[in-house]
């Protein structure tokens, strides 16, 4: 189990782009209901919840600027990244820039969590962001979607709370609560969510890209434009916050779970929605999102696995004195 355990989440970038593929191309997929998708995002936070340090994250009120700038980051610049883009792009088509739009309004919870966790950054600050998501999506993403002119193009308040709650908070709670129940759980909570979340992540964008196939299928031309503006508005506020937060000399811990926090959005969760409220060619975007933002974390991620965490690096003038 461990072999396959550190296969999945050391692979999981080739494995999602091979899940993609297979989907997109195979005559078959699993087709599941609506709420599947949202039950195996509800898993990966629930790992994440399983898994963190409960004590840490009553810490965090000692971080409060670095809380601060992780929303600061993730609702300026992604929000901004992200209308700027739909407008620029695809402003004579309102559905597709209101899936771009949505892909960045949408909490940052179920795989900026896992990848914070594998790059060894500070989960819970990117847990309490994304906390903080659930109480300021639901208003800026209606929001961001006004000057978007559709009939089709809505999303109430209440239908967002009502889907963050079930699929962030309610799963988190719950592996908080049998983190507490069970201490015994911890012991292995970590490995568990490595493979837990790695295979949920893995099911979820195999439903998901089968769900849109279709509507992709039917939007082939502009397919190359869309992939380059998804990959400018997943990478630019990933590597834009960073460097931002190690300007502001926030920790190497805390910057890298700036970086998650505000560039990778839980798309899959906007994918869902925009299937849910709006319609299949909303849904393109999202998932395009997903495929990238899942990839590129997971690169990211890889790369400051192999990097140890040194934050008073000894100058070699001190070293001389001494």
């Amino acid at each position: 189990m461990k072999w396959l355990t550190e296969f999945l989440s050391k692979r999981l970038p080739v494995l999602i782009l091979l899940i993609s593929a297979l989907t997109f191309f195979s005559p078959h997929y699993l087709q599941a209901p609506a709420w599947v998708p949202s039950l195996l995002l509800g898993i990966v936070i629930f790992f994440a919840g399983l898994s963190m340090d409960v004590d840490a994250i009553k810490g965090i009120k000692r971080k409060k600027r670095e809380l601060f700038m992780a929303s600061f980051l993730k609702w300026t610049i992604t929000v901004f990244t992200s209308i700027g883009i739909a407008y620029l792009f695809f402003s004579s088509n309102p559905e597709l820039a209101a899936g771009i739009v949505l892909s960045g309004t949408v909490p940052s919870a179920t795989a900026a969590t896992l990848y914070t966790f594998l790059a060894g950054g500070n989960t819970p600050l990117v847990i309490a962001s994304s906390l903080i998501d659930v109480a300021v999506s639901p208003i800026v993403t209606p929001l961001s979607l006004l000057g978007i002119a559709d009939a089709l193009v809505t999303i109430s308040f209440i239908d967002l709370l009502r889907s963050f709650l079930l699929i962030v908070v309610l799963p988190l709670s719950t592996g908080i609560f049998m983190q507490k129940g069970f201490p015994s759980s911890k012991s292995y909570a970590k490995s568990a969510a490595k493979f837990g979340s790695s295979l949920a992540l893995l099911l979820t964008v195999h439903i998901i890209v089968g769900s849109g196939r279709e509507a992709i299928q039917q939007e082939l031309a502009i397919l190359p434009i869309l992939c380059l503006a998804i990959f400018i508005q997943v990478v630019f506020p990933m590597i834009s916050s960073y460097f931002i937060a190690k300007k502001l000399s926030i920790s190497e811990a805390d910057a890298r779970a700036i970086l998650f926090q505000a560039g990778l959005c839980n798309t899959a969760l906007a994918a869902i929605l925009a299937f849910e409220y709006i319609s299949e060619l909303a849904a393109i975007a999202p998932i395009i999102n997903m495929i990238i933002n899942l990839s590129a974390g997971s690169w990211i991620s890889n790369y400051f696995a192999g990097k140890s965490i040194q934050e008073f690096p000894i100058s070699k003038k001190a070293v001389a004195v001494k």
